[in-house]
């Protein structure tokens, strides 16, 4: 019975044995496809590749990025590894330029999973790819000139004062503010309002139903972390583990609530000046009227050859989905945005001092009224928001998708169809080379003349090219909005609840700060009438 036994124990060895050798080679059998290629590489480490450390949400995507971009400094492209399977790095500004502009036709998509009978949301202008983007991205481009913005200011300026009033009613009790949570109500109700012409209320109504949705959207919790890691590391394990984003019952209500605004305009024949508006216009007349100074607009401005774009059918979910994303980008990178700036203007209070004075010298011009106009003109505090996005881009890397096997011709490197591509944009924004002593916030880097010494493509909060985000004007009014109505009311001061340098959320996908952004508030003697 024992030789049975120990002979059942040595074959169960020898099986393990074989097995975990199967899965190390199934694991590390692609680590020699960069070196193959002739292209720098970064070592990996079997089981993981090259983010071991964000796998398992020790360090954000926006560290984990800036360390390989440490280590292979020097070289205009570098191979990695996700889990095993290869990532190329781009991280040459002229390299950047042809995959962001010159060759764009050569990495159009971003490699997102779309599954538009499953997960409706999902077939939006971010994560679209080849011509029904295009098509999309050319009927949708209208919405966003100055002239719908200006249109839609009065309905953000009425957020704007209910967000006033908040921070006013909650400085009276301790003094103090959490900014992260309440830029995002702010920024929530701005959303909710121009998205989806719906009074979200949220400063009065924390537990409302769109807040709640937003604040899970983005949650950062261990189990969504760890989908997301499976959604980018793992595609083909997404339905094993019903990996999706975002969640069912996320994109559920985002889907009921745009149908049921939908219904009731068009029976009850209302008509708003607010995005959604603009994409019932668009479905009924299959084109928008084009403001004056976007008058020639053409397929070209989207990397699409004459000819090339083919209609898409603007169905309820498809809308949906674009409002559902207008919502998504809007609401969070926005107020992660303004918190970040508060935080910095806070703790350099020449900086916050100058950015007021302009803010006074303006509203002083009109009479105290925070206009489109007025905030437009406020060149200083723009370079604040700008300097904010530099030191903390909302998205630390841009993914792109090689969609025609391409070959560099500065080093010759040949990057094969379907291989992903990605542009370090958090290392970018920090690296000395470009931005002397990276860790001080100094919002003049952004004068004419401080940027002109710089080599292009190196700011890329927002993108660049042909799929340079479609909101970015939405999304900077509103910062400066929010940043202008605060200044112009209160006075601030950094609390010592607030850690100094920020700790960022290892977990977020997104460049967020762990915890909360405190600062201390007294409303001032002498203010404009937000």
């Amino acid at each position: 019975m024992a030789f049975i036994l120990e002979s059942f124990a040595e074959e169960l060895i020898l099986v393990l044995f074989t097995l975990c050798i199967i899965i190390y080679w199934h694991f590390t059998n692609n680590f020699d496809y960069w070196e193959k290629r002739n292209i720098p590489f970064a070592k990996p480490e079997p089981f993981f590749g090259n983010f071991k450390d964000q796998f398992f949400g020790r360090k954000s995507t926006a560290l984990a990025t800036q360390d390989l971009y440490k280590e292979m400094k020097g070289h205009k492209l570098a191979g990695a590894w996700r889990v095993k399977s290869p990532i190329l790095f781009i991280q040459d500004p002229d390299l950047i330029k042809r995959v962001l502009l010159k060759d764009f036709a050569h990495f159009h998509d971003r490699g997102m999973h779309v599954d538009e009978e499953k997960n409706p949301l999902s077939a939006n202008l971010f994560y679209l790819a080849g011509t029904r983007w295009r098509s999309l991205r050319a009927k949708l481009t209208p919405t966003f000139t100055s002239g719908k913005m200006k249109l839609m200011f009065a309905l953000m300026y009425e957020c704007a004062q209910e967000f006033v009033e908040f921070v006013k009613s909650e400085a009276s009790s301790t003094g103090e503010v959490e900014f992260k949570e309440v830029f995002a109500k702010m920024t929530t109700d701005i959303i909710g309002t121009c998205a989806f012409g719906i009074q979200f209320n949220s400063m009065k109504n924390p537990d409302s139903e769109f807040r709640k949705m937003g604040r899970k959207a983005f949650s950062s919790t261990k189990k969504l972390s760890i989908q997301r890691i499976i959604q980018l590391y793992c595609p083909p394990l997404r339905k094993l583990f019903n990996s999706q984003f975002p969640p069912k019952d996320v994109g559920d209500f985002f889907i009921r609530a745009v149908s049921e605004t939908v219904d009731y305009r068009q029976k009850n024949n209302i008509k708003r000046n607010d995005f959604l508006q603009l994409l019932l216009d668009l479905k009924n007349k299959g084109k928008l009227d084009v403001d004056d100074e976007y008058s020639n607009i053409s397929s070209n401005d989207v990397g699409v050859e004459n000819g090339d774009i083919k209609d898409v059918e603007l169905t309820d979910n498809l809308l949906a989905a674009q409002a559902f994303v207008f919502f998504l980008a809007g609401f969070e990178t926005s107020s992660t945005t303004m918190s970040f700036a508060l935080h910095e203007l806070t703790a350099n209070p020449k900086i916050l001092e100058r950015a007021r004075e302009e803010v006074d010298r303006v509203l002083d011009g009109t009479g105290g009224e925070l206009s489109y106009e007025a905030i437009r003109k406020m060149e200083y505090l723009d370079n604040v928001v700008n300097e904010s996005l530099r030191k903390y881009p909302p998205l630390p890397v841009l993914m792109r998708v090689c969609t025609k096997t391409f070959t560099e011709p500065e080093t010759g490197a040949l990057i094969e169809k379907g291989t992903p591509v990605q542009i370090p944009v958090y290392a970018l924004h920090h690296d000395p080379e470009f931005y002397p002593d990276p860790a001080r916030f100094d919002p003049d880097r952004f004068t004419e003349e401080q940027k002109a010494k710089r080599p292009n493509f190196v700011f890329l909060p927002f993108g660049e090219g042909p799929r340079v985000c479609i909101g970015l004007r939405f999304g900077m009014l509103q910062a400066k909005l929010g940043l202008a109505a605060l200044l112009s009311r209160f006075d601030l001061a950094p609390s010592a609840r607030t850690p100094t340098p920020l700790p960022l959320d290892p977990r977020s996908f997104i460049t967020a700060s762990e915890g909360g952004i405190w600062a201390r508030v007294s409303p001032r003697s002498s203010a404009a009438n937000v």
